[in-house]
C-alpha cells in the first residue's frame, strides 16, 4: 500500500511557517554546541538530529541558517565528512524531499546504478509525493527525473520504474473496482504471466502500478484460489 512520507510542509510548498517555536531553537543550538571548537562531538549531534520528526526536520535547517548564517548541511559535511556516517546525518539536515533527491543522484553516480537505493525511494508512492519528487528534483539539479533514470536504467527494471514515475494509480473506488474488475485482473495477470510462453512484464507493472492496494489485495486472493 502506498503512503505519504512527506510532511504536511512539504505538501503545501510552505517552507516558511510564521513560527518556528522554542523546540525548534533548542536543537539547533544543541546542533551548534555539538559543532564548536575542535572536534565534533557526533553523539550529541546524532542525538540532535537522529530522532527529529519530519515536520521539525523541515524547519531546523531554515531555523538554523537564520541564527548561524550557515547552511546546516554543509555545516555537517565540514564536521563528519562524506562516508556513511556524515552522509546519513547530511540527509538528516536537509528536507526529507531534498534528501531523497540526493540519495536519486549519490544512487546515479559512478559507473553503476544503485538500483536498491532507487526502489527504495520510487516505488510505492503515491501519486501526489510522486509529482512532489519530480517537481523539487528538476528545481534542486535542473534535471528531469524520468530523462536521468531514462539513461541510467535498462530492461524489465527501467518499465517498472517507468511505470511508478507515471503517478498513475487509481484512487479506489469500490464502485468501479468491483468483483467483475477483479475476475478480469485476474484473467489479464494469468495471461500475462503464467499462461504465457514468455512473461509480458511491461503488462504487468503497468496494471500493478495502475490499480490501488485494495484492489490488489482482493485480486491475489482470487488469483490464488483460481491458480494456486
Amino acid at each position: 500500500m502506498v503512503v505519504d512520507l512527506y510532511p504536511t510542509m512539504i505538501h503545501e510548498g510552505d517552507l516558511s511557517p510564521d513560527a518556528f517555536g522554542d523546540e525548534v531553537d533548542e536543537i539547533c543550538n544543541e546542533i551548534h554546541e555539538a559543532c564548536a571548537g575542535f572536534g565534533t562531538d557526533e553523539s550529541r549531534l546524532l542525538k540532535a538530529v537522529g530522532g527529529l520528526t519530519p515536520d521539525t526536520r523541515c524547519k531546523v535547517p531554515i531555523r538554523y541558517k537564520a541564527l548561524f548564517d550557515k547552511e546546516l548541511k554543509k555545516v555537517i559535511k565540514s564536521e563528519c565528512g562524506s562516508r556513511d556516517f556524515g552522509k546519513a546525518l547530511q540527509y538528516l539536515a536537509v528536507t526529507p524531499d531534498e534528501a531523497e533527491c540526493d540519495m536519486i543522484e549519490e544512487a546515479c553516480k559512478g559507473g553503476g546504478t544503485n538500483t536498491r537505493l532507487l526502489s527504495t525511494i520510487i516505488v510505492g508512492r503515491t501519486n501526489v509525493e510522486m509529482e512532489i519528487l519530480k517537481k523539487n528534483f528538476f528545481a534542486a539539479t535542473d534535471n528531469d527525473l524520468g530523462r536521468l533514470l531514462d539513461k541510467e536504467l535498462g530492461g524489465h527494471y527501467e518499465q517498472l520504474i517507468f511505470n511508478c514515475l507515471q503517478a498513475a494509480e487509481e484512487a479506489y473506488d469500490e464502485d468501479y473496482h468491483t468483483e467483475e474488475l477483479c475476475k478480469e485482473d485476474v484473467i489479464a495477470f494469468y495471461k500475462m504471466g503464467q499462461g504465457k510462453w514468455g512473461t509480458d512484464e511491461k503488462g504487468l507493472f503497468k496494471l500493478i502500478c495502475a490499480r490501488p492496494a485494495e484492489h490488489l489485495v482482493n485480486v491475489n486472493r482470487a488469483y490464488a484460489d483460481e491458480y494456486g
